[in-house]
């Protein structure tokens, strides 16, 4: 009898929502006082002097939405009428970027602001461009240089009229204001000044980005600027204008070797203090690839005498360049994962001149002080294959210069093999193994013989690299040849071999300290090879200790323990 029909249920639903009072909605505690302030009688409420008819607790009432106030820092004491409806965000999809969330709750603005920054500055990450906020800083710095450059007198404003002039001007008066322009910043009484005046170097930069400019109107140019670049003063000014970046890329991949050199000049130069942008820059580092793979399918070979001395000093000013920006820690990590810079490096290495030889792999060596550019270097590049081919080179070729890029590569591999994750892949490297055995019984270049002992050293740490390394032939005989050496160890020499930290300088570069005797050099030698011994031997005694199995196998005998008993096959006593 008490159960109602489908239509009484709703003809009584709708007849209370007609009389019946509004729902009740969980309110805070400051929410709720302010709905009992709001149902007072409006004579006893306090007049707002802002609002002339306040809406009154009926109007709200009837409207049936909620109240809430947008934060309680907002909210005026003195007019508890002024509660702000807040809209539901009915789309999920807007979440985090709107005001208000779906549960009416009012996100503040600093909040969806940092949010939004956040998001912007991972897709900029993902895609590789400068984030918004990094453009608008460094645009206000823009900003800032050119409201502080100087007025040009009126011939030099002549001057740079006629150089970016490309339609009525002709090709005959933009040389000679480019030869102007040239001889003036020749002088260094006018580098600085010229640097700081409006128009001066926006217009060499457009004539050398312009695709009808000549070679006389850019290598005239190109000079200019390079001269510009010169003092110390102008490198951080300079690379603030904004064409200069692309036009010194562009005119280091030139086909002229003289615009190509003056070019690469004024880019070592720009590149000492601001190695940051130059590295992020990505039209710098291919024009940089470009000019080390110069000779690349025998191109030099074709060339006359003097166009191919410029540009084998072209390619020798770009890897200066390069071991400058390499010896940085900041931008280490940046310019390792460059891909077209190392895999230059690397395909050119071990193929020029000694001198240009010996500044590549100190560059690849330096991007491995960096223990985050391990793995990378490692497994993405072809850099220990390189340093493998120098240290076999140092037997064939026994000059200073060779065994200046083989102590250079063995430093690299001693680095790389600190790492636990890359000692696999270089123990099963061909051939490195045999070649860091040969230099570590080398006695005549004791800093490599160091060097090659601890790379041995790091690869015995991983327990998988002991049948590897007994497996390579002449390995385990040069350890205990070095291990039993007694005549290297000196009495004369007081200090102990455990006593030394370690052998690499602070500044990663020799491996024995300076005024350390060749005596202390070969006892050091000998504690490695005891060492890495005492290393492999711990492995094959984790290796043979087992534990008693469960099912009685082995007779009961504890194998944990070293037993020094001989057994025999029917001995008389």
């Amino acid at each position: 009898e008490n159960v109602m029909s489908p239509s009484k249920m709703k003809q009584k639903r709708k007849a209370g929502s007609k009389v019946g009072p509004p729902p009740r909605v969980k309110t805070t505690n400051q929410d709720s006082r302010d709905d009992i302030d709001s149902r007072r009688p409006s004579s006893a409420m306090p007049s707002s002097p802002s609002r002339s008819t306040p809406r009154t607790s009926s109007s709200r009432r009837s409207s049936g939405t909620p109240t809430s106030s947008s934060s309680s820092s907002s909210r005026r004491p003195t007019n508890p009428r002024s509660p702000r409806s807040v809209k539901r965000n009915k789309d999920p999809s807007k979440r985090g970027i709107t005001k208000e969330s779906e549960d009416n709750e009012v996100i503040p603005k600093v909040i969806v602001e940092k949010e939004n920054k956040e998001a912007q500055s991972v897709a900029s990450t993902a895609t590789g461009l400068p984030s918004p906020e990094v453009e608008t800083r460094q645009s206000r710095i823009q900003k800032k240089l050119m409201s502080n450059l100087r007025d040009p007198d009126p011939s030099l404003s002549d001057l740079l009229s006629v150089l970016t002039d490309f339609e009525q001007s002709s090709h005959l008066r933009r040389v000679n204001a480019c030869g102007a322009i040239k001889t003036l910043t020749l002088h260094k009484a006018n580098q600085i000044p010229l640097a700081r005046t409006k128009g001066v170097v926006p217009s060499l930069t457009s004539v050398l980005c312009a695709v009808n400019a000549t070679e006389e109107e850019r290598t005239r140019c190109i000079n200019a600027l390079m001269h510009l670049c010169v003092p110390e003063e102008n490198w951080k000014l300079m690379y603030l204008f904004p064409q200069t970046p692309e036009a010194l890329a562009r005119n280091m991949a030139d086909k002229y070797p003289q615009i190509r050199y003056a070019a690469c000049l004024a880019t070592s130069f720009l590149a000492k203090k601001n190695r940051r942008e130059v590295i992020k820059n990505r039209l710098l580092m291919y024009a940089m690839a470009r000019v080390l793979e110069v000779d690349k399918n025998g191109a030099l070979d074709r060339m006359s005498g003097q166009d191919k001395k410029v540009f084998v000093g072209a390619r020798l000013c770009v890897l200066k360049m390069l071991l400058h920006l390499s010896k940085n820690r900041d931008v280490s990590d940046t310019l390792a994962r460059t891909e077209c810079i190392i895999g230059s490096l690397v395909t050119v290495a071990n193929s020029m001149e000694v001198a240009a030889n010996i500044l590549c792999i100190a560059t690849l060596t330096n991007l491995t002080r960096n223990p985050q550019n391990a793995y990378f270097l490692v497994y993405k590049t072809g850099l220990v294959a390189t340093m493998v081919d120098h240290i076999e080179s140092i037997s064939t070729n026994p000059f200073d210069d060779h065994a200046e890029c083989a102590k250079c590569a063995l430093y690299a591999l001693q680095n790389l093999s600190c790492t636990g994750s890359c000692r696999q892949e270089l123990a099963n490297t061909p051939d490195l193994l045999g070649n860091v055995t040969k230099a570590a019984f080398r006695h005549d270049y004791p800093e490599q013989q160091l060097s090659a002992l601890h790379t041995l050293k790091n690869l015995s740490d991983d327990p998988f690299n002991l049948v590897t390394m007994t497996n390579t032939p002449g390995c385990t005989a040069t350890l205990l040849a070095l291990a039993n050496n007694d005549a290297s160890c000196s009495p004369s020499s007081p200090r102990s071999p455990t006593a030394r930290s370690s052998p690499l300088s602070s500044k990663g570069g020799d491996t024995s300290t300076e005024g350390s005797t060749l005596a202390e050099r070969n006892t050091m030698a000998q504690y490695l090879a005891c060492d890495t011994l005492a290393t492999l031997s711990h492995w094959l005694l984790t290796l043979s200790a087992t534990r008693k199995s469960k099912d009685g196998v082995g007779g009961g005998f504890d194998m944990n323990r070293r037993t020094f008993k001989q057994c025999t096959w029917e001995a008389w006593d």
